[in-house]
C-alpha cells in the first residue's frame, strides 16, 4: 500500500485538480489499495476553499480512499461555525475572508458594524445558510492525525520533547519547535507534516514537510510513501 500525502491547499483548487491528476494517474497509484493523506488546511488566503472541498468530496465518491486530517486553519471555521465562538477578529489574520468569499458571503457587509456577538451570529447564520451539509460535515469529521508502521501523517508536526503518545492537539496543529526542524531531529517513525510553507520539500531522515506555499508560490506538493521499504517519491503541481 501506498500512501500519497498531499501538502497545505489553502483553497488552491487550480492546483488541487492538477495534483490529483498527476496522482491518479502516477504509475504508483493502485485505486483499490492507495490512499490519499491530505494534511489539512483545505481553506482560507486562496480564492477557491469551496471548489477545494467540494473536489476532495467528489473523490470520496468516486470511491478515493481519502483521509482528511485537521489543519489550524481547518480549526478557525470549526470554532466560529460549529462551536460558535466568535473568533472573526483573529481568523481575518489568516485569510478568513477568502473563504467566506469562496461561499458567496462578503464578511465586510457584516464586520462594518463591529465585532460584537449579534452582529457575528448573523454572520454566522448566513454561513450556515451558504454552506452545504456535506461541507460541514467534512469538517466535523476531520482527523487529527494518521499513524502507519513506520510514519506519523499530521499537520504542523510534534513537539520532540515529548513522546508520540505525548502530544497534544496544540502541538499537532500549530507546532513550529526549532528542534523538531534540526537536521539530527530524531522520532519513534518519520513525521510527514505541513503548516511551515518552504522553497523546496524538506526530506530529512525523520521529517518530510511538504508545504510548499501553494497560496504564493503556486506550488502544491505531495509525497509517496510506503511500509515497505523507505523510498519516497515526491510529486509536485
Amino acid at each position: 500500500m501506498n500512501y500519497f500525502a498531499i501538502g497545505d491547499i489553502h483553497g488552491c483548487f487550480k492546483e488541487l485538480t492538477s495534483l490529483h491528476k498527476k496522482i491518479l494517474t502516477h504509475k504508483n497509484f493502485d485505486v483499490k489499495k492507495d490512499v490519499l493523506i491530505y494534511l489539512g488546511d483545505y481553506i482560507d488566503r486562496g480564492k477557491n476553499s469551496k471548489q477545494v472541498i467540494d473536489q476532495i468530496l467528489k473523490l470520496k465518491e468516486d470511491k478515493i480512499n481519502t483521509i482528511n486530517l485537521l489543519g489550524n486553519h481547518d480549526q478557525f471555521l470549526i470554532d466560529f461555525l460549529i462551536n460558535k465562538h466568535n473568533n472573526i477578529k483573529n481568523w481575518l489574520n489568516f485569510g478568513a475572508d477568502q473563504t467566506f468569499r469562496s461561499y458567496n458571503i462578503e464578511i465586510v457587509e457584516f464586520i462594518k458594524d463591529g465585532f460584537e456577538d449579534e452582529v457575528i451570529d448573523g454572520l454566522r447564520n448566513k454561513f450556515l445558510n451558504n454552506i452545504e451539509d456535506s461541507h460541514i460535515d467534512f469538517f466535523k469529521n476531520l482527523e487529527l492525525v494518521y499513524s502507519t508502521k513506520n510514519y506519523f501523517f499530521v499537520h504542523a508536526g510534534i513537539n520532540p520533547s515529548n513522546k508520540l503518545s505525548e502530544q497534544t492537539k496544540e502541538d499537532y496543529l500549530w507546532s513550529r519547535s526549532k528542534d523538531f526542524f534540526k537536521k539530527d531531529f530524531q522520532s519513534e517513525k518519520v513525521i510527514v507534516h505541513g503548516h511551515t510553507p518552504e522553497e523546496i520539500i524538506i526530506s530529512d531522515p525523520f521529517r518530510i514537510n511538504i508545504d510548499s506555499g501553494c497560496y504564493f508560490s503556486g506550488k502544491l506538493s505531495c509525497v509517496c510513501v510506503t511500509d515497505s521499504d523507505n523510498s519516497r517519491i515526491f510529486i509536485t503541481a
